[in-house]
């Protein structure tokens, strides 16, 4: 099924094992919530008994700085944030590429170590201004200094044997935290089309795009761009990405929240916009069974379609 799911309990009881099998999810994104002494070789190994196969991909979300969440499987590990190499890129351009290059390789190497195939970075997000939430998590308030930070991380990554994915798609940091509120983009069409092929050319590399969850007015006033078709036609049509599109997390309020009433409307909705796989976070008390009744109801016709496309980040995942 095009979802990627949280690993609720660890050690893994035989019910979540279950649900699992039944699911048979695209993959899983690990470290939320955090599990003691987990050991993400060893959870592999369990889930490819459980589920029968070896071919899902882990994901984790490791940008360095303050979204560090390698730390929870080596507590010595740490990785720098974007905004370090954009402050080197002040006084010397080369060497803050060479870095962000080289820190890329580090946290490639340590990702794969633990059985990591994709990760959650870099950050190609574009900023005009220092008042940004989270400012750390951006390269630069230059366009053109961000891309190369960013796309040198991505290289770095990807020369480790980790797929880069980058995010958020089509890329504007705003003041507002997407987890809490919706962020409102006024940036003019042409802006953000200008922007958008700037910062994620060479995602098209990688086969792996993360959308962001912010109204982008000039682009569609009615839809968040995580269920608007306009947001997708723009990825595949003018940038030209034919890999694996992936939402962010359901449950951040800008994408409707953690209730799950109407989680299978919300599911579907960014699938017929056009994304290829959804992350339905649940509650961690949420039942295997509630979890698997939202889930069922994904329309048919969407798991068909990405079960086609599938293969594509899976190629990539194998020849990194």
């Amino acid at each position: 099924m095009p979802v990627l799911l949280l690993i609720p309990h660890y050690p893994l009881p035989q019910e979540d094992k279950d649900f699992f099998k039944r699911i048979n999810p695209y993959g899983f994104v690990l470290s939320i919530p955090k599990h003691r002494d987990m050991d993400p070789n060893q959870l592999r190994r369990e889930l490819e008994d459980a589920l029968g196969r070896k071919d899902f991909l882990f994901f984790l979300d490791q940008e360095g700085g303050s979204v560090n969440r390698l730390r929870n499987f080596d507590s010595s590990f740490y990785s720098p944030a974007a905004s370090h190499f954009g402050d080197i890129a002040q006084k010397d351009f080369d060497l803050a590429v060479a870095q962000a290059l080289k820190e890329g390789g580090r946290t490639g190497r340590k990702l794969k170590s633990y059985g990591i195939d994709v990760v959650f970075a870099p950050v190609a997000d574009v900023i005009d201004r220092e008042d940004i939430f989270r400012r750390n998590r951006y390269y630069s308030v230059n366009p053109q200094v961000s891309k190369a930070l960013a796309d040198a991380f991505a290289q770095g990554l990807a020369d480790a044997g980790v797929v880069p994915c980058y995010k958020h798609f089509p890329g504007f940091g705003d003041k507002v935290d997407s987890h809490k509120t919706i962020p409102v983009i006024n940036a003019s069409l042409a802006e953000i089309t200008s922007q958008m092929k700037t910062a994620f050319q060479e995602s098209k590399k990688y086969g792996c795009l993360l959308t962001g969850h912010a109204l982008y007015t000039s682009l569609d006033e009615q839809n968040v761009s995580s269920y608007s078709a306009k947001l997708y036609h723009l990825a595949r049509k003018t940038l030209g990405f034919k890999g694996i599109i992936i939402t962010d997390a359901l449950n951040m309020v800008a994408a409707g929240g953690p209730k799950t009433n109407d989680l299978g409307e919300r599911m579907n909705k960014a699938f017929a916009a056009g994304t290829d796989v959804v992350m339905p976070f649940f509650r961690t008390y949420e039942s295997p069974e509630k979890k698997e009744e939202i889930l069922r109801q994904i329309d048919p016709k969407y798991i068909k379609r990405f079960q086609r496309r599938a293969r594509l980040i899976q190629h990539q995942a194998i020849s990194h």
